[in-house]
């Protein structure tokens, strides 16, 4: 019955380990502002819910900006993937969508190799996938 206890001891504590080691990782990453807006356009190609799809996408990629906190993310409509310009195909995709954000940094986004303390305007991200799945980021930065 000891041997039971020592490993319900040892499972509980490597479950600790995991999650402190998660929570430390999540210190500082990308985060949205409290007022942070969402902001998007009618779109003749893509549903609301595909827009939004891929602007979790561009969410959950952001948490990757240590230090950072964005206040604004834009659907751009013209600028996404389309029968006129297709570049989805260039990244082997069939659909794409195209995203402009504003963020802060804090002194410790160096870490990320942003400037510390500064704004950032107009950050892109592209987003596309193929025959309907998951969305990606294939490209992003200062534009």
């Amino acid at each position: 019955m000891k041997k039971h206890h020592t490993i319900s001891l040892t499972l509980l504590a490597l479950v600790l380990a995991v999650g402190l080691f998660s929570l430390y990782q999540n210190i500082g990453g990308g985060k949205l502002a409290e007022d942070f807006q969402f902001i998007t356009e009618p779109s003749q190609t893509y549903t609301p819910q595909e827009i939004s799809d891929a602007a979790d996408a561009v969410v959950r990629s952001f948490k990757d900006f240590r230090g950072a906190t964005m206040t604004t993310l834009r659907y751009v409509d013209g600028a996404s993937s389309s029968e006129k310009d297709n570049w989805a195909e260039r990244y082997d995709k069939d659909q794409g969508l195209y995203f402009t954000c504003d963020f802060v940094t804090d002194d410790t986004a160096e870490q990320s190799h942003l400037n510390a303390n500064s704004s950032y305007q107009g950050w892109f991200w592209r987003v596309a996938r193929s025959n309907g799945g998951h969305w990606t980021i294939v490209s992003s930065g200062q534009g």
